[in-house]
């Protein structure tokens, strides 16, 4: 309960006036976009040596305030911190593999999409006093591996992205759901031509240990997106090659509340 609430207080001091997108011209009317989502999840994790990182990842989302189920995913992940000195301890690189299927049962056309998305990082943690600062750096690659209607999934734009996250944690004595922020900036590879596109990441989240194997994790998440026209202003869009469908008429927030578990196998012990 002191955890949930120190999220919630912490949620509201988040700016929140983006929810209300402008709408385009000739709509007199402000668009309420803001969307409320669920995630859970499940992790197992080993490392067998030190420097040697695995992890298989399970999670279910859920969409429009939690009442529609969107998605769900698959991951394995490894990664490698080298031990050459207490520099290198607190970078690693990482590789990984997700599996995502998502359900649509409305319209027409009902069925499940699934994709493969392949992803590339570099990440750092370091430690001082109390504070624990990180970032990332990632690459990712999703392709479709099928369509609900069929289609050639060869024909299915790839969608390219690069993050870049920040992360800020404070261990506050007496207390063990020490509070993480982070912040994180989405860029979507366009075509040549087209102005660049992406959106913005806002996570408060706490952590907790149970034993040594489990740990119970928490957050609340704001995702936001403007207005988008690939074009520059005065430019039609059949110049760059766009389309209508290529425009992002209105805005749009999405807020998450999430929680996850994880289970790391502890080495065997050798005889």
């Amino acid at each position: 309960m002191r955890a949930a609430a120190l999220l919630l207080i912490c949620a509201m001091a988040l700016p929140a006036a983006a929810q209300v997108i402008n709408p385009p011209p000739g709509n007199q009317q402000d668009l309420d976009t803001t969307e409320w989502r669920g995630w859970v999840g499940a992790t197992l994790d080993w490392k067998p040596v030190k420097a040697v990182h695995i992890s298989l990842d399970q999670q279910w989302r859920w969409d429009n305030d939690f009442r529609d189920f969107d998605r769900q995913f698959q991951q394995f992940g490894v990664s490698w911190s080298p031990r050459w000195n207490k520099w290198s301890k607190a970078q690693y690189l990482g590789l990984g593999l997700r599996h995502s299927s998502r359900p649509d049962r409305k319209g027409a056309i009902q069925g499940t999409d699934r994709y493969l998305r392949m992803q590339y990082e570099y990440g750092f943690e370091w430690e001082t006093g109390r504070w624990t600062c990180g970032g990332r750096l990632r690459h990712q690659r999703q392709r479709a591996l099928a369509l609900k209607g069929g289609e050639d999934p060869g024909e299915y734009a790839m969608l390219v992205q690069t993050r870049l996250k920040g992360e800020l944690a404070y261990n506050i004595k007496g207390w063990k759901w020490d509070p993480v922020l982070s912040v994180e900036r989405f860029w979507v590879d366009v075509p040549e031509g087209w102005l660049p596109d992406g959106a913005r990441r806002f996570r408060l989240g706490t952590a907790r240990k149970l034993g040594k194997q489990h740990r119970v994790k928490l957050f609340i998440q704001r995702d936001a997106e403007a207005r988008y026209n690939p074009a520059e202003t005065g430019i039609p869009l059949s110049a760059i090659g766009a389309g209508i469908d290529d425009l992002r008429l209105n805005g749009r927030v999405e807020w998450t509340a999430g929680v996850s578990w994880r289970y790391r196998f502890k080495k065997p012990k050798r005889d």
